[in-house]
């Protein structure tokens, strides 16, 4: 995108990526890792607020494009699966499928991850990009799910490889009946044409509640925390 690569320079030394392992709870093999954004500059900003500011300048989904390359550029000379989180506006920029089959490698193993946190106005033009995205081998997921704009039947209607349960289903899990029949619930419903992810697993009895609901994967803090890609 031209536009992303007039301001490239203004990000590209102040960003990096660390990783954090996802991992299937049948055999507690690696099913991949994903790449999450860290202000690598001195003022060690959070995400949220990298965002804000390049939002203030109409520059959001040019950072994520930067962000989708950094990543991928770190990622590229491992053999595992890479999770990469992408707003779905920036999907719907009109050069992002010519900008995606200039940058990504035909061979690496990808998951988009969809952010559910923001509204999506055009769902047929999302479901039209997402097709394009799954012809060249790429997987869907829908990230934090019950997070923000949940909007389940659009959603579903996506047909999504993966969908990534927001953490607050996983606090207290072991405890909580309510979230324990939500989730349950969720499996009935999706497990037969969508993998389900549960973030932000931090103890063994919310952990082992999981796998008894019939979740296949997890990530959280219990499992690995992330870490930069040459400490892997």
């Amino acid at each position: 995108m031209q536009a992303s690569q007039k301001i490239e320079s203004k990000y590209k030394h102040s960003i990096t990526h660390w990783f954090q392992p996802i991992y299937h709870l049948k055999n507690y093999n690696v099913l991949g890792y994903e790449a999450l954004l860290r202000d690598a500059s001195l003022m060690n900003s959070t995400p949220v607020e990298l965002f804000k500011e390049a939002d203030k300048t109409g520059e959001r989904n040019v950072l994520d494009l930067i962000s989708l390359k950094e990543a991928l550029e770190k990622f590229r000379h491992q053999s595992c699966t890479l999770f990469l989180n992408v707003f779905p506006s920036t999907l719907l920029e009109n050069d992002f499928l010519p900008w995606w089959d200039t940058h990504v490698p035909l061979n690496m193993d990808i998951v988009l991850e969809l952010l559910e946190s923001e509204p999506i106005c055009n769902w047929d033009e999302i479901r039209t990009i997402t097709n394009e995205l799954k012809s060249r081998g790429v997987k869907i997921a829908i990230d934090d799910m019950g997070q923000g704009y949940s909007f389940l039947q659009q959603w579903v209607e996506l047909e999504p490889d993966f969908i990534k349960l927001d953490r607050y289903f996983a606090e207290n899990l072991s405890v909580n009946s309510r979230k324990q029949k939500i989730v349950e619930n969720l499996v009935d419903l999706l497990s037969d044409s969508t993998e389900i992810i549960i973030e932000g697993i931090e103890t063994e009895k919310d952990l082992n509640i999981a796998e008894l609901l019939g979740i296949s994967y997890a990530q959280g803090y219990l499992l690995g925390k992330p870490t930069p890609i040459q400490d892997f």
